[in-house]
């Protein structure tokens, strides 16, 4: 035990005193702090009106009317809910052109005299946006379609909302991990930002423990630590060390994302009820923990194979490639968290880390499958543990050997070539 933890505290103060790892710790938050107090700098700036408030050029422009010039004579009335200073009618063209240019109005739809067999509405504006432009859209489309049903409203809202649906849990009582989306749409975007940034912290972290390993073999320094320390102590202390070192910079970075919203939440525009739910926090770091042990132990093993830190970072991507795979089906997930696929992929301990956070984003989870999830995963953890620590020992006999997928599953089966082992 003793040696595991000076192996463990060796990795971890090395890794974090080099030059290049302080400052992606601290550059990484430190760049969007930069961009939003710019930001809010530039928002500070802004001219301030009567009340105080800050107001642009875009906010007013935003806040003016919207005009509409009805070519087709399709348009005889406004519904109530749409409200008379939402769209202005115009009887001429000029007309509209004339209010854009002394600011009353900010646009103008035409609908053009074919209107009931193309369908063409052209939009006008001093300025094109394609944001805006799109977003208003909404205002003129649904004058028509009031119109065009008769100026009915029931009709009206039969045609635009058709279901109204009621969801019913059929185990209301089984405890469940989750967002739910309907009460905050965006909460969504919070965890499947942790998810890209598990992903990265995963393969970086086991990206150093795959390097420390393949550079220690190049330099014949791991024959050395072999003859003194117990591979499995080494395995373990190296592991530990630089998981460390990611939990480290999930700490910071995370805690850096929460600060961030927090301070910058009104110039992102971001609702003040937007958190991030604690259980989500809790979860996102055990399995990120667990994919690192994984993966890092994976990346051990392939540092003990290769000849040199070059093969090594070739051989990285056939070691991703499971990672990879729940970000390439991620729409599917989105769409189906609970379909047979996505348990299935939270179940397999390679694709579970990304795949469970990738879930939690959307959709609650049952306890059953995370607690599932956890023992699956560490059961796998033991067994590569295992068989690394193996090629631990083996690796003094593959010294200069070129890396291959065979020599790969060999070693990882312990039955090596007896040209190797003599």
């Amino acid at each position: 035990m003793k040696k595991t933890w000076i192996v463990l505290k060796t990795e971890f103060l090395n890794t974090v005193t080099r030059r290049s790892f302080i400052l992606a710790l601290i550059l990484v938050p430190l760049v969007p702090a930069i961009i939003l107090g710019v930001m809010s700098l530039l928002k500070t700036k802004e001219p301030v009106g009567e009340s105080g408030v800050s107001i642009s050029v875009s906010q007013i422009e935003e806040q003016l009317p919207q005009g509409y010039v009805d070519l087709a004579k399709i348009v005889n009335s406004s519904p109530e809910w749409l409200g008379e200073d939402v769209l202005l009618l115009f009887h001429q063209e000029s007309e509209a052109v004339d209010a854009i240019l002394t600011a009353k109005i900010r646009g103008y739809f035409v609908i053009q005299p074919d209107y009931l067999e193309s369908g063409s509405v052209r939009y006008i504006s001093r300025e094109f946006n394609p944001v805006t432009s799109l977003d208003s859209t909404w205002t003129i489309n649904s004058l028509i379609q009031y119109n065009l049903l008769g100026e009915d409203i029931d009709q009206f809202d039969a045609f635009f909302f058709p279901l109204h649906v009621q969801y019913i849990d059929l185990a209301p009582d089984e405890a469940e991990i989750g967002i739910d989306i309907g009460k905050d749409p965006y909460a969504f975007y919070i965890p499947y930002g942790m998810t890209m940034l598990f992903y990265v912290l995963i393969l970086t972290s086991a990206s150093l423990m795959m390097n420390s390993v393949a550079k220690e073999k190049e330099n014949r320094v791991m024959e050395i630590l072999v003859s003194s320390v117990n591979p499995r102590q080494l395995l373990t202390g190296k592991i530990l060390g630089l998981g460390l070192v990611g939990l480290l910079q999930l700490v910071v970075w995370l805690g850096s994302a929460i600060i961030l919203m927090r301070l910058g939440g009104a110039t992102l525009k971001i609702p003040a009820n937007t958190q991030l739910s604690v259980g989500v926090l809790i979860w996102g770091i055990v399995f990120f923990i667990l994919g690192y042990l994984l993966y890092g132990t994976i990346m051990a093993g392939v540092g003990a194979l290769v000849g040199s830190v070059k093969e090594a970072s070739q051989a990285t991507f056939i070691v991703v490639i499971p990672i990879l795979i729940p970000l390439m089906l991620i729409g599917l997930i989105i769409n189906q968290p609970n379909s047979t696929l996505s348990v299935a992929l939270s179940l397999i301990p390679f694709t579970a880390p990304n795949t469970i956070m990738t879930r939690m984003a959307v959709a609650p989870i049952p306890l059953w499958q995370l607690l599932a999830t956890i023992l699956l995963t560490m059961g796998a953890i033991i067994l590569l543990i295992r068989a690394v620590s193996g090629m631990f020992r083996a690796q003094l006999l593959l010294t200069g050997q070129k890396f291959s997928i065979g020599l790969f599953i060999k070693a990882l089966r312990g039955k090596l070539p007896d040209s190797i082992k003599t």
